[in-house]
């Protein structure tokens, strides 16, 4: 117990009494100088939101693009091989031109703009190479230019695609 009070007792009786009573003169020439950094952090603020929603929709259409390239190269390349085979077996080639027409018909729902019109665009065109294995597979002819018609506006969509992308 008597190391406590003589502890408390090196301890200073009081606190300073003295407290500056006014701000020092050099505030008021920093005020102004205050001011303009808050005017601009704001300015600057707005504009990075701006860039992030920028930043963010660029992101949103490359993720896009990314999704319709790989959909389109990968049907592409398998109609093309498909389209060959029409005379052979039609009702398996109206099955799998079908089938690739569904895939990019799935992967436009989640697309649009330029993007999403470019596969419909091949959408079209599978459209018809099914229609033309279908007749065949019925006992008409196969419509050689039909069916290189077909190929070329598909090949036409692909092209297209890489532009908007």
């Amino acid at each position: 117990m008597r190391r406590t009070v003589r502890a408390a007792s090196r301890l200073p009786s009081r606190l300073p009494s003295r407290v500056p009573s006014r701000v020092p003169s050099r505030v008021p020439g920093r005020l102004p100088a205050l001011l303009a950094g808050c005017v601009l952090a704001a300015a600057l603020t707005a504009c990075s939101e701006e860039q992030v929603r920028d930043a963010a929709s660029d992101a949103a259409g490359d993720a896009a693009c990314s999704v319709a390239r790989e959909a389109m190269g990968q049907v592409a390349d398998q109609a093309g091989a498909v389209a060959d085979r029409i005379g052979a077996d039609p009702a398996a080639a109206e099955r799998e031109l079908t089938a690739l027409r569904d895939t990019l018909a799935a992967a436009e729902d989640n697309l649009g703009g330029e993007t999403r019109a470019r596969l419909e665009e091949a959408r079209t065109a599978l459209d018809g190479l099914a229609a033309e294995a279908e007749q065949h597979a019925e006992g008409t002819p196969v419509d050689r230019a039909a069916v290189q018609r077909e190929r070329e506006r598909l090949s036409e969509a692909v092209q297209g695609l890489r532009e908007v992308c």
